[in-house]
């Protein structure tokens, strides 16, 4: 779309430092952070969305962000699919909305946003944030069912550090190659994790997976054992290898089903 057919408080993100300046800039306002990817076609309804709702609100920033172009972004604010929505009041983080839903993000912006243009000022009051979000951390708690964000936590059941990193070991070596991603090979989640099962498919590559969506802990400490902070990681006869740009890079190479061989 032509950015000159934007409306003036349409943005996309560029860089998380762009993303930091505009919420910086922005800070008695409520803004709308669109995840969204091409490839996924509930996006393509929501755009239009998006659109029609910064020419209602406009007292309201609406950040387009491409969720895969800009992973750092998506990690921070823990985003696991496509389209979803962020709902900020500067740095204070309202309310999470996942999917093509346009009436539940419509009835949200209703909520939280007080002056909407051309239409009367919503007699509802703002839900109360549930968490705050610094543009150097993660932001804290998981969606709910309702689109807001619950606490954080890992249920009744205690696992030490030592425990949950013995744990990940184990996972990491219950088969010669072990990809760990976002879904399954069946229904991977993201983008990078459906191209990385696209690559070892094709090589025809025994492998099994692991969805690190099911378990923050291996999530969060798997970061830490390989030292890469984003999903999927390919793991071959329990050492990391790398993401998606590696593994590309090591199928054009060949050097990838040598060491499948070795």
């Amino acid at each position: 779309m032509a950015s000159q057919s934007l409306p003036s408080n349409y943005h996309k993100v560029e860089s998380p430092e762009d993303l930091q300046a505009k919420l910086s800039a922005a800070l008695d306002k409520v803004s709308v952070l669109y995840f969204r990817t091409d490839w996924a076609e509930p996006c393509k309804t929501m755009d239009g969305v998006m659109l029609e709702l910064a020419k209602r609100y406009e007292d309201v920033l609406f950040l387009s962000v491409e969720a895969e172009a800009l992973p750092d972004i998506s990690e921070s604010f823990e985003v696991d699919a496509v389209p979803y929505f962020i709902l900020l009041r500067g740095h204070t983080l309202l309310t999470r909305l996942s999917g093509a839903q346009p009436s539940v993000l419509s009835a949200a912006l209703k909520s939280h946003a007080s002056k909407p243009s051309a239409l009367s000022a919503s007699s509802q009051q703002p839900l109360a944030a549930k968490t705050i979000y610094q543009p150097d951390e993660k932001a804290s708690g998981a969606a709910s069912a309702s689109g807001t964000v619950a606490a954080g936590g890992q249920g009744d059941v205690e696992e030490s550090d030592e425990e949950l990193a013995a744990r990940c070991d184990k996972l990491m070596k219950q088969s010669d190659v072990v990809l760990f991603m976002k879904g399954d090979r069946e229904t991977p989640r993201c983008g990078f994790s459906q191209k990385i099962v696209g690559i070892l498919d094709s090589q025809k590559i025994d492998y099994s997976t692991f969805d690190i969506l099911q378990d923050e802990g291996v999530r969060q400490k798997l970061k830490e054992i390989n030292e890469w902070p984003t999903f999927p990681q390919l793991i071959i006869k329990g050492e990391f290898v790398g993401g998606l740009d590696v593994v590309k890079e090591m199928e054009e190479s060949g050097e990838l089903q040598e060491m499948l061989q070795g």
